[in-house]
């Protein structure tokens, strides 16, 4: 399995999975020439010989789905959406499908299951196993839900969001309303919060946890690292940056291998902190 991130956070976010041959993509805030862009950027094309077999959004914020219509359109992907806002604004020559959180998907090779967690529009973290390969993503969440360690704790890799330090949100230039909302039960993680999961995954078959989604102005992927390291000292913890691309190779159960876009080194990593 083979998973490229296009990018993660608040400028848009998007990912392409890859196994045996065939695609799925997890969100649509990057339209098809920007994703091109990183996807040539990371050594490969998004515009493959094979369609994806489909299109997941998570959920119905812009970032996360604004070019959903778009990007299912140009890839020939059907689209599936749990919640009807996207599909609305797809528009013609969009194939839509339908998923329930807690309903399996078999799509060729993958199996993409789905649980609600909280969020101020209806959200979902997904895992998507293919072969004895599996790896989840679960972002924009306000507070680490019952049970969601439980459904990453069985993966190959993670990516978890870590949004915000609470002293950077503070602190910040973000409105009042903005903070609250951020900060609240229904907004984002922070730190410590994304610690709390990780310190659950520790011991389990996750053998790398990606810290995603992490603000530009309220947070720094040395803190963000620091923080949820020390918190799970026996886990390999990194952080990618907003709005950068990295490749990931997921060979086993076991290590690892990473491909970042190059020049620039975008991830920050520590392991076996502590």
């Amino acid at each position: 399995m083979r998973v490229f991130v296009l990018g993660t956070g608040s400028s848009g976010n998007g990912l392409v999975i890859e196994a045996e041959g065939e695609r799925v993509l997890v969100d649509a805030g990057i339209g098809p020439a920007r994703a091109s862009e990183r996807m040539r950027a990371l050594g490969a094309e998004l515009v493959a010989s094979r369609p994806p077999l489909g299109l997941f959004v998570t959920h119905d914020h812009g970032d996360h789905s604004a070019q959903a219509g778009p990007l299912a359109r140009a890839l020939r992907a059907p689209l599936y959406c749990h919640d009807e806002g996207p599909f609305r604004r797809a528009g013609r020559h969009v194939e839509t499908r339908a998923y329930t959180p807690g309903r399996p998907v078999v799509v060729g090779p993958f199996v993409v299951e789905a649980v609600s967690v909280p969020h101020d529009a209806p959200q979902v973290a997904l895992r998507i196993s293919a072969g004895p390969l599996r790896m989840a993503i679960a972002t924009d969440l306000g507070h680490p839900a019952r049970g969601l360690a439980s459904f990453l704790a069985d993966c190959d890799l993670v990516f978890l969001e870590a949004n915000h330090c609470p002293r950077m949100l503070q602190a910040g230039p973000y409105p009042e309303r903005l903070k609250r909302r951020v900060g609240g039960p229904l907004g984002h993680l922070g730190n410590e919060q994304a610690g709390d999961i990780a310190s659950a995954l520790q011991d389990t078959r996750v053998t790398r946890l990606v810290l995603a989604h992490l603000s530009r102005t309220n947070n720094t992927a040395e803190r963000a690292i620091d923080v949820v390291a020390t918190r799970a000292p026996r886990l390999s913890v990194e952080a990618l940056d907003q709005g950068h691309s990295a490749r990931f190779d997921v060979l086993s159960s076991g290590p690892i291998q990473l491909a970042l876009a190059l020049p620039d080194p975008h991830l920050a990593s520590v392991s076996g902190h502590g």
